[in-house]
């Protein structure tokens, strides 16, 4: 007798932080997953503090991409140490972010292999105030700034290294359905660039969320930020958006923030945020890594070498 075939059953899994294989499986399977114990309320509320006079100081936007009952606080990076020294560079981020956007290639020097890896870069931070009486977005896809040609992967499975983008949203309040929830379709990251996604589809969830918690979700899950029912709440949630280290990223850190600025943040910050080399070669300035040359480095100084060790010919071996 032949097998009956099921079709999968793809839905938004709830899972602790200490187990990354679980999540990572997890957004590999349904393009989405809520991570439990994330991070701790006072980090979250200092956070909140941090961004409020930002989002105060917001005001409606005209187009349709947000709802006028929408406040932004953008460069979350540059605004919030807590944001950028804790979640930026939190160990569970980059071990997501090297699974899903992380992109490795080899090429030939001469008769040597060589294999380089660009290291994924935060596009975009920024903190969102949803506020009584917003509407819901339109579904979407985040990768559509990169021009992502979608595969059908609804018969094949998800394949890594099909996606360039991966989203981190941390709510800094409780968030329901009621007060705009992130609604997402899981499984639709194995979507081909031509089907059309309904609100009204069956399959449509929200993330709703406590605080502590994490969405995270890759560029491809079609998504829409929640309506707003209620009467007297607002939704707070910080997003944090990473693509591959070649792409450009959606903010422009680079004039959102000083040298000074830059100079004071911890090493990791600088690297995710796009002060470093994109190997082997992406980002520098006169041949100077961004990092080094706002320390005050300079061609002059001499001691200059490949960005990439790999590259020099005193460490070449030969035909591998």
């Amino acid at each position: 007798m032949g097998s009956i075939s099921q079709t999968p059953t793809y839905t938004v899994e709830r899972i602790d932080r200490s187990n990354v294989k679980g999540i990572i499986e997890a957004i590999a399977k349904n393009g989405c997953c809520i991570v439990k114990n994330f991070t701790d309320a006072a980090t979250v509320q200092q956070v909140n503090r941090e961004t409020r006079p930002y989002l105060d100081a917001d005001v409606p936007w005209e187009g349709d991409l947000f709802p006028p009952e929408t406040r932004r606080c953008a460069n979350l990076a540059g605004r919030s140490r807590t944001a950028r020294e804790k979640w930026l560079v939190d160990p569970l981020v980059r071990a997501c972010t090297a699974k899903f956007v992380d992109k490795t290639t080899s090429n030939y020097y001469g008769e040597t292999k060589h294999t380089y890896t660009s290291e994924a870069q935060c596009s975009i931070a920024m903190t969102f105030d949803i506020g009584p009486g917003a509407k819901a977005q339109r579904l979407h896809r985040d990768d559509k700034n990169y021009h992502v040609d979608h595969p059908d992967q609804t018969e094949t499975g998800y394949r890594y290294g099909t996606d360039v983008e991966l989203a981190f949203m941390v709510p800094g309040v409780l968030t329901t359905k009621d007060n705009g929830a992130t609604l997402a379709i899981p499984g639709s990251h194995l979507w081909p660039s031509d089907w059309v996604p309904k609100l009204g589809d069956e399959k449509v969830t929200y993330a709703e969320m406590e605080v502590g918690d994490c969405w995270i979700m890759l560029g491809s899950l079609y998504h829409a930020g929640g309506a707003n029912i209620t009467r007297d709440e607002k939704r707070t949630v910080h997003g944090l958006f990473f693509v591959r280290g070649y792409l450009r990223q959606e903010e422009n850190v680079y004039l959102a923030n000083s040298a000074e600025e830059v100079t004071s943040w911890s090493p990791e910050a600088q690297k995710v945020l796009g002060y470093s080399i994109s190997s082997p070669n992406l980002g520098f300035v006169e041949f100077v890594p961004p990092v080094a040359y706002l320390a005050g480095v300079r061609p002059a100084m001499g001691n200059q070498k490949d960005f990439d060790a790999s590259q020099e010919r005193a460490k070449l071996s030969g035909p591998s």
